[in-house]
């Protein structure tokens, strides 16, 4: 997985395009509330551990599911191993035939004892997951969103980079990642247009989407996620519009809002001077 996340869940958080954008702040919603309450969502997480090119982790025998955590090196053969050799993630053991988690479903395999692991590839190397679903009962206390506005359904212009720039970051883990600054947003809110940088993780054009914004506004820390929030617009590949529709009201919080297994941006949010009631609130379960 990038480091960043988002223009997958972009990360699962990504929603076909609707004629109403009322139905696209519904489709946002029920894909957030899936990707974290769901068996392999946001609050299912256990552990995550990152494992280098040509190297190993395992699970070690006797744990009990909800104290299972990653050991790094190749373990027994009594044991849950994933290895990353050759582009491949290979995990195995008891009850598991030996099979490539990057061509898996969804990049899963399901474990005899109800967990499951999850492998993306994070720069050079692979980033691990391991859910357990009974932790969704105890650590998932529901989501809270504005009240759908069609004022948030805003025209803007986008002014396109020819050569994307790259952008050295921190993240929330205390990594430095990379994004492309792909162009400017000219966002009109509340009778003022505001300049938000783009991003995205690719900095070839005939593979970007989407433009990535992230931004801080004068909810953030109150009724809104401190550190930040995004929103994103999609396109065909290569085919970024002079004008685009950005839905305010699919703006969800950074996934640290949720986890601390994830690595979130510290320093490529845009602050906007208003208060943008739109999208996800938090905390998580706050009304």
């Amino acid at each position: 997985m990038r480091p960043l996340l988002y223009s997958a869940l972009l990360f699962g958080l990504s929603c076909a395009a609707h004629a109403d954008p009322r139905q696209d702040w519904d489709a946002f919603r029920a894909a957030m509330i899936q990707q974290a309450s769901g068996p392999t969502g946001m609050y299912a997480i256990q552990d995550v551990t990152v494992i280098a090119a040509g190297a190993s982790a395992h699970l070690p025998a006797g744990q009990k599911p909800a104290d299972a955590r990653w050991a790094k090196d190749a373990g027994g053969k009594d044991e849950v191993r994933v290895g990353y050799r050759d582009g491949k993630a290979i995990v195995e053991g008891p009850g598991v035939a030996a099979t490539d988690l990057l061509k898996a479903k969804d990049q899963q395999q399901a474990l005899p004892n109800g967990l499951t692991v999850r492998g993306t590839v994070y720069e050079d190397s692979l980033k691990v997951w391991l859910y357990n679903p009974a932790r969704v009962a105890t650590h998932y206390k529901g989501m809270s969103f504005f009240p759908y506005d069609p004022k948030g359904v805003v025209t803007a212009t986008f002014t396109r980079k020819d050569v994307p720039v790259g952008v050295s970051h921190l993240d929330s883990r205390n990594h430095t990642g990379l994004m492309y600054w792909i162009g400017d947003v000219q966002l009109p809110i509340q009778g003022k247009t505001y300049t938000l940088r783009a991003f995205n993780k690719e900095r070839d054009w005939s593979k970007i989407n989407h433009v990535l914004m992230f931004v801080t506004d004068k909810t953030s820390k109150k009724t809104s996620y401190g550190g930040g929030r995004a929103v994103g617009v999609t396109f065909e590949p290569g085919a970024a519009p002079k004008t685009m529709t950005v839905n305010l009201n699919t703006m969800y919080s950074f996934l640290c809002a949720h986890s601390d297994y994830f690595n979130c941006p510290i320093n490529l949010t845009t602050f906007v001077p208003v208060e943008l009631k739109y999208g996800e609130k938090y905390p998580p379960g706050g009304h």
